[in-house]
C-alpha cells in the first residue's frame, strides 16, 4: 500500500480513539490523565506481542538495544510521556475546541522539521494543502475563545509532538515500526507511572473490569494510529504532511456527532470546514 492508503487508515483510527478517550476523561468517574496516558501506552506496548511472534519478527525484538539508537529511544519515550499528559490534560477543559487547534500546532512543527532532517519537499501545493486543513480546523472549532488554563497544555502538546513525529521517523526507518510501538511505549508507561505513580494507584483504587472497556477500545485505536503511521513513513511519506492530514480526524468525528449523536449546532460552518479539509487532503495526498 502507499503513504497515502496508510494515512487515510490513521485518521479513521485517531478518530475512534479520540472519541472513546473523551469519554474516559469526562465520565462519571473518569481516570486521571495520567492514568490514562499510562494504561493506554501499555496496552499498546503489550498489543504488538502477539503480532511479533506471528510475523516471524521475534528475532528482531532486542534490536533496539543499540547506540546510540536506544538512547535517543529512551529520551524521546520520556518526552513522549509528558506530551500525552499534556495531551490528555488539554482535553479536561470545558472549551475542548481551543484545545484541538493548539494541539493541530503540531503540523507547523513538523513540516520544516521534515524539511531540514528528511530533505522533505518544499513546495507551494504542498504547504497550500498543509494551510487548507489547518484553516478548516481553526473554522470548525474556532467559537467561544474563552481561554482556559487547561488549554496551554494543549498548545505545549502540539509543540512536543510535532517534535516527536519527525523523530519517529528517523526511528522507524531503522527498526520495524511493532518492535519500536513495543520498546517505546512500554517505557513511556513506565515513565509515566514513575513520575506520577501516586496519582495513578489513585485512580485506580476500587475499579471493577467494566470500568476499563472504553480504555481498551481507545487503546487498539491508538495502537492501529501509530502503526499506520510509521507504515506510512516507512514508504516513503513526508513526516509534514501526514501530520496534517492526521488532523483531518477532527473532520470525521464531527460528521459521527452529526449523524450518530445528533449534534446540529454550527453544522454549516462544520461542513464547509469538513469539505476544506477533505480538499486539502485530497491536495497532500496527490502532490
Amino acid at each position: 500500500m502507499t503513504w497515502f492508503t496508510f494515512s487515510l487508515f490513521s485518521i479513521f483510527a485517531i478518530a475512534f480513539a479520540e472519541l472513546t478517550q473523551q469519554h474516559l476523561l469526562t465520565s462519571a468517574k473518569p481516570f486521571s490523565a495520567r492514568t490514562s496516558a499510562v494504561l493506554t501506552f501499555l496496552f499498546q506496548s503489550l498489543l504488538t506481542l502477539p503480532l511479533i511472534f506471528f510475523l516471524g519478527l521475534s528475532d528482531q525484538l532486542f534490536s533496539i538495544f543499540q547506540m546510540p539508537l536506544f538512547g535517543i529511544v529512551l529520551f524521546f519515550s520520556f518526552f513522549s510521556s509528558l506530551s500525552a499528559i499534556f495531551y490528555l490534560k488539554s482535553l479536561k477543559v470545558k472549551n475542548i475546541s481551543l484545545s484541538a487547534i493548539l494541539i493541530s500546532s503540531s503540523a507547523l512543527i513538523s513540516t520544516p522539521l521534515g524539511i531540514i532532517f528528511f530533505s522533505e519537499s518544499i513546495t507551494l501545493t504542498k504547504f497550500f494543502g498543509i494551510l487548507l486543513i489547518l484553516s478548516a480546523v481553526f473554522i470548525a472549532k474556532f467559537r467561544n475563545p474563552i481561554f482556559e488554563k487547561n488549554h496551554i497544555f494543549g498548545l505545549i502538546a502540539g509543540i512536543m509532538f510535532g517534535v516527536a513525529y519527525v523523530v519517529d521517523k528517523g526511528i522507524v526507518q531503522h527498526i520495524h515500526p511493532l518492535i519500536y510501538i513495543f520498546w517505546s511505549f512500554l517505557m513511556i508507561s513506565i515513565l509515566g507511572f514513575l513520575i506520577g505513580f501516586q496519582n495513578v494507584i489513585n485512580s485506580l483504587k476500587n475499579r471493577k473490569l467494566p470500568s476499563f472497556k472504553f480504555l481498551i477500545f481507545s487503546g487498539i485505536g491508538y495502537f492501529l494510529f501509530n502503526l499506520f503511521t510509521f507504515k506510512a513513513y516507512r514508504v516513503g511519506g513526508e513526516v509534514g504532511r501526514i501530520d496534517a492530514i492526521n488532523t483531518a480526524y477532527i473532520f470525521i468525528i464531527i460528521i459521527f456527532e452529526y449523524f450518530i449523536l445528533k449534534h446540529t449546532r454550527g453544522i454549516t460552518r462544520k461542513l464547509i470546514a469538513s469539505a476544506l479539509a477533505a480538499l486539502g487532503v485530497f491536495i497532500l495526498g496527490n502532490l
